[in-house]
């Protein structure tokens, strides 16, 4: 390795470490008497709000905010996390005026005294306080700039094409749908979801790197017909737009952008490294938003994941010679297995259950999973030009969301589907990391690897 690059990597590290120490105590500000006080104010809808089964959640950025009936005046400088009813229905952009109680949130806890760190999940973006059941209306539209006017016709479009799903497919099948396209997955519902979990698939509902890199190799082979520098210029802006449109979590930004590498890669005719393209992209977040790191499952969960299909993926299929090639079964059943393998004792120690019959349903799962996409996309774009062409691949689309569902809720009913384990101490999963990054590394430079 150079000089310059060993420099570079160095560099970003200490800068990445650096940030991570300064921001680690992240402190509420302090507010004053407006804590725990019925307050009154007006501020801008800063995110798509979340639909849920009992209202909305909003994030609202305050700008003027005080106590009701009194004339303390409260910081300003502050987004707060607030449910509502869920009508009317509220938009990214919206001015509105809100009154309710201020609070901090706290962290839940589980029966097996696992604690979930939602304090720090809400603090990775600056959100310390929260109200809940607030009274909300709406002022007006507010004034947006040129991006955020982009991202409001974004969501706006995204609306739109969840509703015509909820038209033509109906629930749970539309729910389904809007998770795998726009990573919508509140309308599954409570029962649902941990049915996706016990089976091991919620990762194609919450929109993750797969889902990402589905959307990317259809892209490159819509716009393979264009000369080679405009396919990918546009195909760059589309993920961009895409990764705004299903609004910016932390694993999205993170597939957008070695999406983005790969492409610059290809438009620079330099070889592009999977493994530096995943380091890079994970470093460049920490340093833009340090909490990510120690209190972000989905960057976590994510990262891991990934890192696994590179070192994993391709080393266990080449034991595979046994499982047939066609339709991509084997590359599957390898993919399952590396990320299964890697990311099993994070979960472990996250959320003490594990799934044993995961690998078996994401097999017969995965391999239709492209052309679901596909076709529920396609369903739900017809619905902005027809209702009837929109129906006809509505049919295709419930008849493959069907099976996937039959699929999951089948195999979750499956008596020990899933394992659980008391609380341990993370520092086991820290040492296993460990020994298995010294096997790994022993097994790369052994001249006879397995």
């Amino acid at each position: 390795m150079r000089k310059g690059t060993i420099i570079f990597w160095s560099l970003l590290i200490f800068v990445a470490l650096f940030r991570v120490v300064l921001y680690s105590d992240m402190k509420p500000p302090d507010i004053g008497q407006c804590f725990k006080q019925t307050v009154k104010g007006k501020g801008m809808v800063a995110k798509d709000p979340e639909l849920k089964e009992t209202g909305q959640v909003l994030a609202i950025e305050v700008e003027d905010m005080k106590v009701l009936d009194m004339s303390d005046v409260c910081p300003s400088d502050l987004t707060l996390r607030v449910k509502t009813l869920a009508y009317p229905r509220f938009r990214f952009g919206d001015l509105v005026s809100f009154s309710g109680k201020l609070n901090q949130p706290f962290n839940f806890k589980s029966g097996d005294g696992r604690s979930f760190d939602y304090k720090g999940y809400l603090a990775k973006d600056d959100i310390f306080f929260e109200m809940k059941s607030a009274s909300l209306t709406k002022i007006s539209d507010e004034n947006l700039g040129i991006w955020d006017s982009l991202s409001s016709g974004l969501f706006a479009i995204k609306r739109r094409f969840v509703r015509n799903l909820d038209m033509v497919l109906g629930e749970p099948q539309s729910a389904l749908a809007a998770g795998l396209v726009v990573g919508e997955k509140s309308a599954l519902g409570p029962q649902l979801l941990e049915d996706f979990r016990t089976a091991g698939l919620i990762h194609i509902v919450v929109l993750s790197g797969f889902n990402i890199t589905v959307v990317a190799a259809a892209l490159r082979r819509m716009l393979s017909l264009l000369p080679r520098v405009w396919g990918i210029i546009i195909g760059g802006i589309g993920m961009i737009l895409f990764c705004v449109l299903v609004g910016g979590g932390s694993t999205v930004i993170r597939s957008c952008l070695m999406g983005s590498m790969a492409l610059f890669a290809d438009l620079s005719r330099r070889d592009y490294s999977v493994v530096r393209a995943l380091l890079f992209s994970g470093l460049v977040m920490v340093i833009q938003s340090p909490s990510i790191l120690l209190h972000d499952p989905s960057f976590q969960l994510s990262f891991l994941a990934t890192l696994g299909l590179i070192l994993l993926a391709s080393p266990i299929e080449k034991h595979l010679g046994w499982i047939p090639d066609k339709f991509g079964m084997r590359s599957t059943v390898a993919s399952c297995f590396a990320t299964q393998i890697f990311v099993s004792p994070f979960i472990l120690y996250m959320m003490g259950q594990l799934s044993i019959i995961g690998v078996v349903v994401n097999i017969l799962v995965l391999p239709f999973i492209p052309i679901t996409m596909l076709v529920v996309f396609l369903t739900g774009a017809t619905g902005f030009i027809s209702l009837v062409v929109s129906q006809v691949f509505g049919w295709g689309a419930h008849l493959l969301l069907a099976y996937e569902l039959f699929v999951v809720q089948n195999f979750a009913r499956i008596p020990f589907a899933a394992i659980h384990v008391p609380r341990f101490s993370g520092w086991f999963v820290v040492i296993l990391y460990v020994v298995f990054t010294v096997i790994y590394w022993y097994m790369q430079r052994s001249p006879h690897k397995s």
